[in-house]
């Protein structure tokens, strides 16, 4: 650990969040323990059912201060230009100078840009989760994205990716190794407990995750209708919420899939860690999709499925789909209908496959710690 070392640093964290626990929660979490002082402003991501932007200052990890300001409901764009006012705002109200800046995502590393343009900020890391292509249908807002990309990887003083398929794509734009960084996504290990001592429910399938179509649910559910021919006690709970999720319980109605389906709406992030390991065999059915998100980044929730010593059952979008089908930690498929009822099948069916997942994905999430990753992240962001 290196927090020893960080504790007269004061750092600003600007991001978007979701109701979804993920790297941006994490880094909060990190660095209120870790940081002398912290600044951390988050705004809902459009497409989230969160409706405050929120300022919260830490000094030594105390919440000193707080405020939340309602968004107004407005256009996709205005939200975000929206989102920039209300950064100056609290960053203006906060009244401190920052060591460094964590923009994560290019408007809000702009927006640390500025600032360190204006003396506020010393450096700004642009930490990249989200990035493909294709980020918006609306083409005036896609342009604007990769022009806003382009401004930040350029002023940026050190890029954070991701994964190694963003950071291959930041060489490719001519950013220096020396700025390049991978921060993997890892896992909040101390809040999944021992494990070992959980009784799991080998048939019970689980699906946590932002109820979009890009999630592949729909999928699932239809092959569950085939799943239960076999494994008539298999269940499948759905964990989360989204714009999807009417369209999803119309599917489970319309299949007669109420008493093998269930659906549990957003639970609270220690809780899902303590909950998840007594399930089964986890879900992860992204669309294969060449402008799919989840193509370049480094998705939470699988990590979180094996550090919680559940077999996984991922299509073949994210890059972690090649270790768990290798080590192997489960099962890929490609997105479609019988190859996910025979995994499934599988994973209920073989216990020394299951085993051999189970042990497997127990080592490999072992060494996926949040603190490790990001101490060596910020190691080589404050000392260059």
């Amino acid at each position: 650990m290196y927090s020893s070392e960080f504790l007269g640093k004061n750092v600003l964290i600007l991001g978007h969040m979701t109701e979804i626990h993920g790297p941006v929660q994490a880094l909060v979490d990190y660095s209120k323990k870790n940081m002398g002082k912290l600044t951390s402003v988050l705004h809902p991501l459009p497409c989230s059912f969160v409706s405050n932007s929120e300022f919260r200052t830490f000094t030594r990890g105390k919440c000193e201060r707080s405020l939340y300001k309602r968004n107004l409901k407005v256009t996709e764009f205005f939200s975000y230009v929206q989102h920039v006012f209300l950064t100056f705002l609290f960053v203006a109200r906060s009244n401190e100078k920052y060591d460094l800046c964590v923009g994560i995502d290019n408007l809000n590393a702009l927006c640390g840009i500025i600032l360190r343009k204006i003396g506020i900020v010393d450096k700004v890391v642009f930490y990249v989760i989200d990035y493909t292509p294709k980020r918006f249908n609306n083409p005036i807002l896609n342009l604007t994205y990769h022009f806003l990309d382009g401004i930040c990887i350029r002023h940026s003083d050190l890029v954070w990716n991701i994964s190694e398929r963003m950071a291959k794509i930041r060489e490719g734009q001519g950013v220096e190794k020396r700025r390049n960084l991978i921060v993997p996504v890892g896992v909040e290990l101390e809040k999944v407990g021992h494990i070992q001592d959980i009784k799991l429910n080998r048939r019970a399938l689980v699906f946590a995750s932002h109820l979009a179509k890009s999630k592949g649910a729909d999928l699932i559910i239809e092959a569950m209708e085939d799943v239960i021919k076999t494994v008539p006690d298999a269940k499948l709970e759905i964990i989360g919420t989204g714009p999807c999720e009417q369209e999803l319980k119309d599917l489970v109605k319309t299949a007669d899939l109420g008493n093998n389906v269930k659906f549990s709406g957003l639970m609270q992030h220690d809780k899902l860690m303590k909950y998840l390991p007594t399930r089964g065999v986890a879900l992860a059915t992204y669309v294969e999709d060449s402008h799919n998100i989840t193509y370049f980044a480094d998705p939470t929730k699988p990590k979180e499925y094996l550090a919680c010593g559940l077999p996984v059952i991922i299509t073949r979008v994210p890059w972690i789909a090649k270790e768990i089908e290798e080590k192997p930690m489960g099962i890929a498929i490609n997105y479609d209908k019988k190859e996910l009822t025979d995994a499934i099948i599988k994973l209920m069916k073989d216990d020394e496959f299951y085993e051999r997942c189970r042990v497997n994905a127990k080592l490999f999430a072992s060494k996926l710690s949040w603190d490790g990753i990001f101490d060596n992240a910020f190691y080589v962001s404050l000392e260059r």
